[in-house]
């Protein structure tokens, strides 16, 4: 019997010029992208069972801000027709990445309106060239483990204060999911890859374009096992790899690889088509040697179903915009000014400063007047596979409590997706404060809502 389910992936390079706004570390002193180390890409993945179609995109960015997100699914939904609940647009967090946005200084600045402007027609190629050769498919799903990342949030005693550093000693989630999806003859058509581990290799003093650790993970799958792979990023607000911050290119070239390999040995192992053994005959030999033959069991479910709703997250009190407005003013003028002196040292300082003060007045423009913040959570199923997905930073204690409570064998939770948004600690952290933290405007106790409300969604999706 022919599989229900059809699938086909499509992929578009989305590199941007050499020259952008390379700005995502306040403690760096360039302020271009010097060079490419490897192109970022956009993996579209289309799923269908009848008239139900979904579409998964994976793309190499930081995040993409809630306009150029809405245009990219728009787009999408124009070219394919596919319903904008069922198109998914998530990013793999890289923080080597060309800007999409303006940074606190205006050097690469020209380059980026165009680079935007083309995200959303290549993208939407990528999907468009997916659907186009949608064949029957058959999913299977599994799990791997990889020790990779580390907890980052370091209570440093002498300084009062947590950082961003190796706590080996707090929870990092480990576990990995993996859905391989075949054609009819068990080629592989794609390989989803989901893990929770910031991919902040590499930092400020790296000044080429590159996908980090994800770039290299997806290549790997892909040489071991053919068709594509897609790396959804999970719920790592306070996990990285142990080898964060180096600027290393051997580095994230590592730590892709060893994950790649986890996840190809994960996919390799998977049956899209269940199969039943029947003893065919014994041979006498030295041994009695039994003979086997498999036969194709019954066909694998092949449900396709997506779901979109708005959560409400609580806030705490946010700093007026004036006030916001003005000390992101104050740290701008004095990054100017230290960079007409030659003044490094004080460049970096001003740079963080500017890059904190920004983050504040963000949230202050955001949230002024509002005492919740309305995100959406879109859940896909496809078979055996949950996906739930929103903006946002989450810890990873969340991601871990989701698939814990999840009624499907395997599930992937995943923050970056269809959006920005922010951190979202859990209550506990808010004791101890430091980045995640303070950098966050929801209140205590929304990543203990967001868990109740993933599995709220995942109960429907089932």
């Amino acid at each position: 019997m022919a599989p229900t389910l059809k699938a086909a992936v499509g992929r578009a390079v989305i590199t941007p010029p050499v020259g952008i706004t390379h700005a995502h570390w306040g403690a760096q002193t360039h302020t271009r992208a010097e060079g490419v180390d490897l192109d970022l890409w956009a993996t579209a993945l289309v799923v269908a069972n009848g008239d139900t179609q979904v579409a998964i995109v994976d793309c190499d960015a930081i995040g993409y801000p809630n306009e150029l997100a809405t245009q990219i699914r728009q787009e999408i939904n124009h070219l394919t027709g596919i319903p904008l609940d069922h198109i998914r647009v998530s990013v793999s967090h890289s923080h080597s990445v060309g800007n999409v946005t303006p940074a606190w200084y205006p050097e690469g600045g020209e380059m980026i309106p165009s680079h935007v402007a083309s995200l959303p027609f290549k993208i939407a190629g990528a999907v468009w060239e997916a659907q186009r050769n949608l064949k029957p498919a058959r999913i299977a799903v599994g799990k791997g483990h990889s020790p990779v990342a580390v907890n980052r949030r370091l209570w440093l005693e002498e300084q009062r204060r947590v950082v961003l550093g190796r706590n080996w000693e707090g929870f990092a989630d480990h576990e990995m999911q993996v859905a391989r999806l075949d054609d009819e003859n068990e080629q592989p058509i794609a390989v989803i890859v989901s893990y929770s581990c910031h991919p902040t290799i590499m930092a400020h003093l790296n000044s080429l374009i590159t996908p980090d650790y994800p770039g290299v993970l997806r290549r790997t799958v892909e040489s071991v096992l053919g068709g594509k792979c897609l790396f959804l990023q999970g719920s790592p607000g306070n996990t990285h790899p142990k080898q964060s911050f180096s600027s290393l290119s051997a580095d994230y070239h590592h730590v892709g690889k060893l994950l790649g390999l986890e996840a190809a040995k994960v996919a390799l192992g998977l049956e899209t088509l269940p199969k039943s053994e029947k003893l065919v005959q014994v041979v006498e030999s030295g041994a009695e040697l039994c003979l086997y033959r498999d036969e194709p069991g019954p066909e694998p479910d092949a449900t396709v179903k997506a779901l979109e709703k708005t959560i409400r997250l609580p806030l705490r009190a946010l700093p007026s915009i004036d006030e916001a407005q003005a000390a992101y003013q104050e740290h701008v003028a004095a990054v100017a000014a230290a960079r007409e002196r030659g003044d490094l040292a004080k460049v970096s300082e001003q740079s963080y400063q500017a890059k904190r003060a920004n983050m504040r007045l963000n949230m202050a423009r955001t949230y002024a007047g509002k005492t919740a913040a309305e995100v959406p959570m879109q859940g896909i199923r496809i078979g055996s596979l949950a996906l739930v997905s929103m903006p946002g930073e989450p810890f990873c204690e969340i991601g871990a409590g989701v698939r814990q409570r999840s009624p499907f064998p395997v599930t992937m939770f995943s923050g970056y997706s269809n959006g920005s948004f922010s951190y979202i600690p859990m209550r506990r952290d808010y004791e101890l404060g430091g980045y995640g933290v303070w950098n966050t405007p929801l209140a205590p106790g929304a990543g203990e809502q967001v868990i109740d409300e993933a599995v709220s969604l995942l109960k429907e999706l089932a």
